[in-house]
Order: structure tokens, then C-alpha cells, then sequence
């Protein structure tokens, strides 16, 4: 008899972003205690509190946040996590919005700058992942050149946009587009590589991977700097803002997940309380952040915090 490959274990949530940002929940983890090691136990850390407000598009059986103008939060939900497709919407005033984006069949909504700009990725109907950008309304592609797919994940007050893109051997390099021309973004010796931040002065933060894991790094007027958080087996920055402080998120030697802030050189670790796993995707100038959180059921929430 002819052996076949085991299925892939089922993981309920959503593919938001393809490659090495995939925000879906882990699985068979019980909330519990830090482990012993852990980096805020040894003070190598501290613990920040943030009061969070969810932000969960009515009726769905998930959402995520990614970014938000201070008025107007984006992301994306959906309403059956076991069909990888998702839409992308709009949280202002108390009132849900989706955002339509024409000739797709799921869409995310990654970020929004100070003009009202907003970016995100969707797949068109041919299953194709494109970058998209909505100016008041008018949307418009953006697509890495010659690459397989190209999902946009973060923007500036200035327009400049980052991400990922695939090329023909499906390997994932980071990006930055000012005025329409592309930049591949590689950290040196990774194996893969995404943006997914942007500041004003044009400071990027991102996650790339090797042989040991998946690692953070900014990218300073052309140097690149790793960030690792302390004893975690995996850390991923997203945002960051004008003046330098970085959010993102990291797996602890338990598998949990936690946001963190990285600011003025030292390290602080956030966490949505009773929730199995928190991931914090931006910071804004004056500390708001946005995120995500998965509670008990394994269910995901779009989150803001101050």
C-alpha cells in the first residue's frame, strides 16, 4: 500500500500575513505561571500594564487590530476561523466598517498614517497576495517587481510603505517602496526576511530568520541592528514610532506568546491579563498601542491599549 504524507496538524485561526509573520494561535497551551527562566523573573525585564479596550468586528469569530491613526483602528476578522479568508475593516467613532477591497477574496487592513492613508495585502481572485494602498477611497496595487506575492504591513506619515514580497522560489525577502521604488530589505545571512514598521525618519523594524529561530532587527540609516528579547526562543518587532520605542512580540521557552515595548535600550514585557498569548503590533507617538490577544478559547480579539 502507497504511503501518504500526514496532514498538517489543524491550527484554527487565520494565515493573516503568509510567511515569517503568521499571527495565528498556538495550540495546547494551559495558562500557567511564567516559566523560571523567564527574562522579567531575572530582571533582565520589567512587566508594563496597559488598559487594553477589545476591538472585535461584531459577529465574527475573530479579530486583529494592526494599526491605528488614533481615531481610526484597521485590521481584519473572520466569521469561520476554519477557512483561511479574512476581510478587512475599520473601527472609528464605535462604528465597524468593512473595507472593500475590489478583487479579493480576503484582505487585511495592515496600517494607517496621520493623512488617513491606509495599506494592507489582500488575495485576488487567481489566489494571488498583492500589496494594496486606499487614499481616501481610491485604491491602488502595490506589487514588489517581478515578485510571486507582495503583502504591505506598515506605513509612514510620509507615504513610504514596508513589507514582504516572494520571489520565484517562494523565499521571503522585506521591502520598503518611497515614491513607487522598491527596495529589497535582506538581513545579512537570514535565511528569510520581512518589514513591518516604518518611522518618520524612516527606521524600520522587522523579524528575519536563520538556523536557530526567528529573530527581530532595526535598520538605521543602513545598518542593521538584531533585537532579541532576553531568553526568548523567538522575537518578532512590528512597529515602532518617531521616537524609537519598538513593539512587538516573542515566545517564551513555554511557547507563550507576549507583547513587548523596546525603549531606551531596555526591555519590557506586556501581557493582556488571563489571556493564553499577547502580541502587540504597534506603538504610537505618545505610547498607544494595538495588538492582539488570544483568550481561553482560543479565540483571537483585536486590542488598543494606553
Amino acid at each position: 500500500m502507497e504511503k501518504t504524507a500526514p496532514a498538517e496538524p489543524y491550527r484554527p485561526g487565520r494565515a493573516v500575513l503568509q510567511g515569517l509573520l503568521d499571527l495565528r494561535p498556538s495550540l495546547g497551551l494551559e495558562v500557567a505561571a511564567f516559566p523560571v527562566e523567564d527574562a522579567v523573573a531575572q530582571g533582565l525585564a520589567v512587566a508594563q500594564v496597559y488598559a487594553f479596550a477589545s476591538v472585535d468586528y461584531p459577529g465574527a469569530a475573530g479579530s486583529l487590530v494592526f494599526d491605528s491613526d488614533g481615531t481610526t483602528a484597521v485590521g481584519a476578522f473572520d466569521f469561520d476561523p476554519s477557512i483561511d479568508r479574512t476581510t478587512a475593516f475599520t473601527f472609528a467613532g464605535g462604528v465597524y466598517q468593512i473595507l472593500t477591497v475590489p478583487g479579493s477574496a480576503s484582505s487585511v487592513a495592515t496600517g494607517i498614517n496621520g493623512a488617513g492613508l491606509i495599506v494592507g495585502l489582500y488575495v485576488d481572485l487567481a489566489g494571488v497576495r498583492r500589496g494594496f494602498a486606499n487614499n481616501g477611497g481610491t485604491f491602488s496595487n502595490v506589487d514588489f517587481p517581478g515578485a510571486s506575492g507582495t503583502q504591505v504591513i506598515g506605513v509612514n506619515d510620509a507615504g513610504q510603505m514596508v513589507g514582504d514580497y516572494f520571489d520565484a522560489a517562494n523565499v521571503e525577502h522585506g521591502f520598503v517602496s518611497s515614491g513607487g521604488t522598491f527596495t529589497a530589505v535582506d538581513f545579512p545571512g537570514a535565511t528569510r526576511t520581512v518589514a513591518a514598521g516604518i518611522n518618520a525618519a524612516g527606521d524600520i523594524v522587522g523579524g528575519w530568520s536563520d538556523a536557530t529561530g526567528t529573530h527581530g532587527f532595526l535598520l538605521q540609516a543602513g545598518v542593521f541592528t538584531p533585537i532579541n528579547f532576553p531568553l526568548a526562543t523567538s522575537t518578532t518587532p512590528f512597529g515602532i514610532n518617531d521616537t524609537g520605542e519598538i513593539a512587538g512580540f516573542y515566545s517564551d521557552s513555554a511557547a507563550t506568546e507576549h507583547g513587548f515595548i523596546y525603549a531606551g535600550g531596555a526591555f519590557s514585557t506586556v501581557d493582556v491579563a488571563g489571556a493564553r498569548g499577547t502580541l502587540l503590533t504597534r506603538i504610537k507617538n505618545g505610547g498607544a498601542v494595538t495588538g492582539v490577544c488570544t483568550d481561553a478559547l482560543n479565540e483571537q480579539h483585536g486590542l488598543t491599549g494606553q
